[in-house]
Order: C-alpha cells, then sequence, then structure tokens
C-alpha cells in the first residue's frame, strides 16, 4: 500500500498540514493591517484635497483683483470688484465709477456705477466667502482673535475692491472658507495693489502663507 504524498499549501492530495494557509487569527491581523492602511490612504487623499481646494480657491480670488487692476491701469478707469448672487449664481461682477468718487454700493443700486460687462463666475460649491464658524479664529494681524465672523468681505466699511486709474486699491481683505478646517485671506494693499495669501488651518494658533 504505497502512502500518499502530503498535502501541499497550494493543494494535492493528501491530508491538509497544519501550518498551511493562514489560521483565523493571522487573518484577522492581515486583514486590520489591511484595513488600517486603507484609511491612512484615505485620509492622505481627502487631507490632500482639502489643501489644494482653499488654495485653488484663493488663486482664482486673486485672479480676479488682479484682472480688475489691470483693467483699471490700462483702460485709465476706476473701476471696483463685488461679489454678489444673480439667479442663483455666485460672481465676480466688474463695475465703473460714474461719477469719479469711487465704486459705491449705493451708487451701484442706483445705477450711477455700473457693470463694465466683465464677471468672472464663481462655480465653485467647496469653498465661498466666509469666515469658519464655532471656532475662535485668530486675526491675521495678530491683534487678537478675528470677530465679525458674518462679514468675509472688509474693504474698510464696504465688500467693493475699489482700484484707480493709477493701480492703487482699497485695502483690505476677502475670506474664504472650505466649511469644515481651514481657511484662506486674500489681503489686498492699498498703494501698491500687492496682494497676499494666507491660509489658516482649525486649531492652529495663526496664519501661514
Amino acid at each position: 500500500m504505497k502512502t500518499p504524498p502530503a498535502r501541499g499549501r497550494f493543494g494535492g492530495p493528501g491530508p491538509l498540514s497544519p501550518c498551511a494557509g493562514l489560521s483565523a487569527v493571522e487573518l484577522v491581523g492581515v486583514l486590520a493591517i489591511l484595513l488600517a492602511l486603507g484609511a491612512a490612504v484615505g485620509t492622505g487623499v481627502s487631507h490632500l484635497r482639502s489643501v489644494v481646494s482653499i488654495r485653488s480657491a484663493a488663486a482664482e480670488v486673486g485672479a480676479a483683483l488682479y484682472r480688475a487692476r489691470m483693467f483699471a491701469l490700462t483702460q485709465g478707469v476706476n473701476v471696483g470688484l463685488k461679489y454678489r448672487l444673480r439667479g442663483g449664481r455666485a460672481e465676480w461682477a466688474m463695475y465703473g465709477d460714474g461719477n469719479g468718487n469711487g465704486v459705491r454700493s449705493v451708487e451701484i443700486a442706483s445705477g450711477i456705477d455700473r457693470p463694465i460687462g466683465i464677471l468672472v463666475t464663481w462655480a465653485r460649491d467647496d469653498v465661498r466667502p466666509a469666515i469658519m464658524t464655532e471656532a475662535s479664529v485668530p486675526d491675521p494681524d495678530g491683534s487678537g482673535r478675528l470677530s465679525g465672523l458674518d462679514d468675509p468681505i472688509r474693504f474698510n466699511r464696504s465688500d467693493i475692491c475699489s482700484f484707480s486709474a493709477t493701480g492703487e486699491s482699497t485695502p483690505g481683505s476677502i475670506y474664504l472658507w472650505d466649511g469644515h478646517d481651514r481657511m484662506a485671506v486674500v489681503r489686498v494693499y492699498g498703494r501698491t495693489g500687492k496682494i497676499r495669501t494666507l491660509y489658516y488651518r482649525r486649531g492652529d494658533r495663526e496664519w501661514t502663507k
């Protein structure tokens, strides 16, 4: 009588070796490792997505401001850039100064300062002009905490960034929030019209470049 050959790990005749394959404990361990790796990868992707979203949104705002300034310089006119909602659509609209005293909300409403037909559509649904709620956000100037959380667009007492024919601008800030843990602030400096962007993550002590 012939003794059947021992059964190997991958099958074949003979009784199953007690060392073949994975035990239940080993299988649970492997699954736990795979789940941990999957969670780590998912967290990394989510983190990257949120960083890219807030930075690309800030870049879009900066581009709209730059476009308004270039129009003022090249056309030799005073213009203002205003965020508005029209027909359920968000956009940055450019207005011309109709009476030489700067672009003002009251004069837009009365028809003195009129749109000049240049629009930058804000098609994003992941980031919007807003300030993080349910958190104490530091002021980018380093002077305490940010107040006036319902006012994310601040150019003196207006929500319009105006540019003169010489390229000077209304100094101010536009705050952006992704609805979760990240913010950006796009700041415009008056005489130079220079644009600078800072970023904030919930829980941090200060804004960073």
